[in-house]
């Protein structure tokens, strides 16, 4: 046989083969690597999952996307000589800032079950897939959008209330919900800048730096009363009203007829031996919060502190600091849920 022949055979039959290989083994997607040119980062957000089977992958694809909008939150703990513990009685069946917040979860959810995966492809050299999740930006900036216009409508109510309120009560349940419905709509504000390409959000209506100083001056103007019970009830007591300043909340010690909130608590301290010199005490408080133009209790619970130290008194006085400073803190939140609940 002519060997020119036989060379353009085998030439031939080379090209088909390569021909096949490229057919049965496509090459790398762009998006694998490198932004989509099928899916511009203008119109959708993208997301690029790999796993050893394919469903891996397009969980993962979509947990890329579903990640943009989560908020990473770092939890750090320490060791030290004190334990405390804090346990809840009766709380409001309704909450309001509860619900604000689940509204802007709930849109963050439905703008996530429209992320899609579009297209999948194999790395055979190394046996990985990989998968392309994409979400429309201009469906998911209007989800954002509608539910932020209800949210300000919702400011404008509340900023009227807080404005034309006559009396103290009033003027602290305009405050707090104005507060917690502004904090929510900047939460889901910052959805709508992940999805807008240009990183826009919608303004709102008005600021939280304006709310504030009214808010604050609301809080301010409460008559909250102190009425402890107990040996140690003062140092409890101190630490209450101190810790209850710095929330903006301004507490008496006794009782009054023009109270607006009072503070009810018995206080126990019990002490005990331990390892060495160590000694330790245990200051518990049983605690109501009422409101006295009402005459309504609205939150009950039980909190203790456990403080040690060489000295039995001095760990007995940390006890009794250490639950003032606890207790009040827990008191100052659920003050500021109650009325954002009435």
């Amino acid at each position: 046989m002519n060997r020119t022949l036989v060379s353009n055979a085998i030439v031939a039959l080379s090209l088909i083969v390569l021909s096949a290989d490229a057919r049965a083994k496509p090459s790398k997607p762009d998006w694998v690597d490198g932004p989509s040119m099928e899916y511009p980062r203008e119109q959708y957000l993208t997301g690029v999952g790999m796993g050893d089977e394919r469903a891996t992958a397009e969980d993962r694809a979509r947990g890329e996307i579903a990640r943009i909008f989560s908020t990473a939150v770092t939890v750090k703990t320490h060791l030290t000589e004190s334990e405390t513990n804090t346990t809840q009685g009766s709380k409001s069946e309704s909450n309001f800032s509860q619900a604000v917040d689940q509204s802007v979860e709930t849109v963050s959810q439905k703008v996530l079950q429209d992320v899609s995966v579009v297209e999948n492809w194999k790395d055979d050299a190394v046996v990985k897939y990989y998968a392309l999740a994409v979400l429309d930006r201009a469906k998911s900036k209007t989800a954002f959008t509608e539910k932020l216009q209800e949210f300000d409508k919702e400011i404008a109510k509340w900023k009227e209330s807080l404005d034309g309120a006559t009396e103290r009560l009033g003027r602290v349940k305009a405050a707090m919900k104005l507060l917690a419905v502004l904090k929510a709509r900047s939460e889901l504000n910052e959805g709508l800048r992940v999805v807008d390409a240009s990183g826009r959000g919608l303004p709102a209506p008005i600021g939280e730096a304006e709310v504030r100083p009214p808010a604050a001056k609301a809080l301010a103007a409460l008559n909250v009363f102190v009425d402890l019970s107990g040996e140690g009830a003062k140092p409890v007591a101190t630490g209450i009203i101190k810790g209850l300043a710095g929330k903006g909340l301004q507490a008496k010690v006794g009782q009054s007829d023009d109270a607006d909130i009072i503070i009810e608590a018995t206080i126990e301290t019990t002490t005990s031996e331990g390892k060495g010199e160590w000694k330790w005490a245990r200051s518990t408080a049983t605690v109501s919060l009422k409101d006295a133009r009402a005459s309504k209790t609205f939150l009950q619970f039980d909190a203790f502190d456990r403080e040690a130290s060489a000295d039995s008194k001095e760990a007995v006085r940390r006890s009794r600091v250490a639950l003032g400073k606890k207790v009040s803190g827990k008191i100052g939140d659920a003050i500021t849920e109650y009325f954002e609940n009435q």
